[in-house]
């Protein structure tokens, strides 16, 4: 009896090795690529990419079977200890030191070794051992699941079932282990933590400041209102009273053009004021959610400090996804030699477009946002102007550090 029970205690032990090897591989397996090469595109090959990119339903089959072997292996251990090695002679507490010995150096130790120098290898030989179990191991691991969520359900009581929302310092955490354990990809921790940095954002990160802004005087005349407005580069125009920071309201121009240019005060709407340390979300989620009008953003003492729509906020989370690349053309013009161009608006095209040379002044780049960040040599704040080959360039929009607006000016021609 003790021989066939010692053979059965060493193929235990032998597969005990081979899923404690697979587990600590699981754990520490990374670059698997030219494992990957090696074993081809067959079903192997499949699996080891399914566990590189999702190691948890692979684990948590592995520590199933391990706890599986090693109670059986107790079991059968106290067995041979109590029954045949007794009888034979044996101390039975020397014979179960030795026991245990050998099932922790040989079933744990010298597997999990080897496992953590070659990670890859060790997931190939087992993938290949341990195939056939597959069939009894998925089932039986759903079914645990289930029973485990079932007896949760039943003996934890009901107002101690709530969680506690997630900090963000915890789903941080949370995302960086994810990476390192190869869930997730560079580009997509890059896009949850990009999403994070949301929280973070105030309206003054993402308005259009009060330099860049198209304002006209209530007391203006018609003439002078209509014009201001015909020729607003903006969809929206601030109207003040008395000095600037006396916001009146604001008009939009699209809808003053569509209603056929009727007197301004008919299309003037009263905007929310908030203050400039507002949180982007509460902003979207207060005021913007269901309405088209801006809000007009104020400093601690009431002053104007830019406006904010939903737009802005749009050409700051979704830039990188959907560049903003201009109105209906990279060239708009407002007027008495003003233009309003597109960051991207390429400099041969204004050569041909305006007849002016600024190529010379490029040093190579070819667009007129390149050239305004080189000539200045920092990322430059809305408002920024300089004079370069004949004309008068204004920064009017920068998002995410690349400039999306600028304003050019040409210089009158001297006519001999």
């Amino acid at each position: 009896m003790l021989f066939p029970a010692l053979l059965l205690y060493l193929a235990l032990l032998a597969l005990l090795a081979v899923i404690s090897a697979a587990e600590t591989a699981i754990h520490s397996v990374r670059d698997v690529e030219k494992q990957l090469q090696a074993a081809g595109e067959g079903s192997v090959a499949r699996r080891l990419r399914e566990i590189s990119t999702n190691p948890f339903a692979p684990l948590q089959q592995a520590q199933l079977l391990s706890a599986a072997l090693n109670l059986s292996l107790a079991a059968l251990g106290v067995w041979i200890v109590t029954g045949p090695l007794k009888q034979m002679g044996w101390n039975p507490w020397l014979a179960s030191c030795l026991l245990f010995l050998s099932t922790v150096i040989f079933g744990d130790i010298v597997p999990k070794f080897f496992a953590a120098r070659s990670p890859a290898v060790v997931l190939l030989v087992s993938l290949r051992l341990l195939r056939p179990l597959r069939r009894v191991l998925d089932p039986l691991t759903g079914f645990v699941d289930r029973m485990a969520d079932a007896l949760l359900s039943y003996l934890v009581p009901h107002h101690l079932k709530t969680r506690l929302p997630v900090t963000r310092d915890e789903f941080e955490t949370l995302v960086e282990m994810r990476q390192e354990q190869g869930m997730l990809g560079s580009e997509e921790g890059a896009m949850i933590h990009e999403a994070l940095e949301i929280e973070g954002l105030t309206v003054r990160d993402c308005m259009v400041p009060r330099v860049d802004l198209a304002m006209m005087s209530a007391e203006d005349s018609e003439t002078q209102t209509a014009a201001l407005l015909e020729r607003a580069a903006g969809r929206f125009v601030i109207v003040y009273g008395e000095t600037p920071d006396s916001v009146l309201g604001i008009i939009d121009a699209s809808v003053w053009k569509l209603s056929g240019r009727p007197p301004w005060r008919d299309c003037l709407q009263m905007p929310a004021f908030v203050p400039e340390t507002m949180p982007i979300l509460d902003a979207l989620n207060e005021h913007l959610r269901n309405q088209t009008t801006p809000l007009i953003i104020v400093d601690e003492y009431g002053g104007l400090e830019g406006m904010i729509s939903r737009r802005e906020i749009a050409d700051w989370l979704l830039y990188d996804a959907a560049p903003w690349r201009g109105e209906a053309a990279d060239i708009r013009d407002l007027g008495h030699g003003r233009f309003l161009l597109d960051g991207g608006a390429r400099l041969d095209h204004l050569r041909d477009e305006l007849s002016i040379d600024l190529e010379a002044e490029a040093g190579g780049i070819d667009t007129i946002g390149g050239l305004v960040f080189t000539h200045l040599g920092h990322v430059p704040k809305p408002g920024e102007r300089f004079h370069l080959g004949g004309a008068h360039i204004k920064v009017r929009r920068v998002v995410r550090a690349r400039i999306q607006e600028v304003e050019l000016r040409l210089e009158p021609k001297c006519e001999e």
